[in-house]
């Protein structure tokens, strides 16, 4: 549960760092003979694979480093919102958070290439790619903008639900509403495919779809199902737009500010957390989706009519090479594809 005492008494503190002219200061406690302590803050809930995964990072921490080094972890948006979560890494006040390639891309824009409707051509070809030239490339990119990435988490495929009708086609999806992440091509490519979309909190969904103000959303599918939303919506149709996961960082002052030896560790400790995390999600896909086929009307959507998805948001793809960057994006569409 969020615990908003601890998110204003954050906030506050940040916000009192900065009036001292003192923004960048380390994002951790270090006293003579006492653990450094890292503050991760993150939007989840504990319950979910991704807050495990952190759980884990922090044992794994904390075994290398024989105790030096201690993970304090607020779940739950108790530390503000994603935005204000990177900001706060971002300034160096919080040590580490993890958000999709959408909500980073309002500080470095070549990430909403991860947000371009089917770019992911083939599930398997993400991690190494991640861990390879286009993740290299990532890396140089979130530097310039005072973040420094520690490691990647699987989230899925994202498909579309909604409480008029089964999606087949682009015709099916006319005029109607739906909820995307605040993000310009999340906009664009629902617009494109002949949608109404409209930029939402996730806080602010489940009451939207129940009052009628949208008439769907998209969603993971563990998401989906973990949060209710099956409850206000009956009809999953399995586009599977964007294939999403967590970038996980730190920023560029706090990691200069650990030790060789530490930053060891902490990258150790994250190939750990990540190999146990990645191995997992796809399971708890398929699960999510055998139980949500028991609670909706489920539809997979044949190559054929995918091609037509496909085709409607191509556009979208040239709309955003100018700030993607043009080698960014062919780099992305070879890898990934």
């Amino acid at each position: 549960m969020r615990n908003p005492s601890s998110r204003r008494a954050f906030l506050k503190a940040t916000a009192a760092i900065g009036g001292a002219g003192a923004i960048g200061a380390p994002a951790f406690t270090y006293a003579q003979g006492a653990p450094r302590t890292l503050k991760f803050g993150h939007m989840l809930p504990p319950d979910q694979v991704h807050h495990k995964a952190i759980v884990l990072f922090g044992e794994e921490l904390a075994k290398l480093s024989g105790g030096k080094i201690k993970l304090d972890i607020f779940p739950s948006s108790q530390m503000g919102s994603i935005p204000e979560m990177l900001q706060s890494v971002q300034a160096g006040s919080l040590s580490m958070t993890l958000a999709v390639p959408a909500w980073y891309s309002s500080f470095i824009k070549p990430f909403d290439a991860f947000t371009l409707p089917y770019l992911v051509g083939n599930e398997a070809k993400l991690r190494p790619a991640l861990e390879g030239a286009l993740g290299a490339q990532m890396n140089k990119m979130a530097e310039a903008a005072g973040f420094k990435i520690l490691g990647f988490l699987l989230l899925g495929a994202r498909s579309i639900a909604n409480k008029q009708r089964p999606v087949n086609t682009p015709a099916d999806m006319k005029g109607m509403k739906l909820r995307v992440i605040n993000s310009p091509v999340y906009l664009a490519a629902f617009r494109a495919l002949g949608a109404n979309p409209v930029a939402m909190d996730p806080s602010e969904l489940y009451l939207a779809l129940q009052q009628g103000v949208v008439d769907g959303f998209e969603y993971p599918l563990p998401d989906l199902l973990a949060q209710r939303m099956n409850e206000v919506s009956k009809y999953l149709s399995l586009d599977r737009h964007t294939t999403d996961f967590f970038i996980v960082t730190t920023s560029v002052k706090s990691w200069s500010a650990l030790s060789a030896q530490e930053q060891g560790w902490v990258t150790a400790a994250m190939k750990t957390a990540m190999d146990w995390q990645w191995k997992t999600q796809p399971q708890e896909i398929a699960n999510a989706l055998a139980k949500l086929r028991t609670l909706m009307t489920v539809n997979e959507i044949s190559p054929e009519n995918k091609k037509l998805f496909v085709d409607a948001t191509k556009p979208v793809y040239a709309q955003f090479e100018p700030t993607i960057g043009k080698d960014f994006l062919q780099l992305a569409i070879k890898e990934l594809n």
